[in-house]
């Protein structure tokens, strides 16, 4: 399972998480990314979630405050369990790598 993971990479806006959603993929916001000029956790759920309303996305997230993460997901395809584990230990490894 963890091999079918790739490495993290970023996107720019809301519409690129809500596009990643879309092809039933879902996305994390590790919290330290968090921009003091803007952008902090719970700003990019509120844009997250505004630009999944404006497409007709279901949106969940789910805040793992022990790993200073937020996942996000289309409630039309979640993530397996197997599956968003496997994503958080690609993150923590990256965050290893810094």
């Amino acid at each position: 399972m963890a091999d079918e993971i790739g490495s993290p990479h970023r996107v720019h806006t809301a519409q690129d998480v809500v596009g990643t959603l879309l092809q039933g993929n879902w996305a994390i916001f590790a919290h330290e990314w968090a921009d003091p000029d803007g952008i902090d956790p719970k700003h990019w759920r509120d844009v997250v979630e505004a630009a999944a309303e404006a497409v007709g996305v279901d949106v969940e997230f789910v805040v793992i405050p022990r790993r200073s993460l937020t996942v996000v997901f289309n409630r039309a395809a979640p993530p397996t369990f197997e599956q968003v584990r496997a994503s958080i230990e690609v993150i923590e490894r990256a965050r290893g790598t810094r």
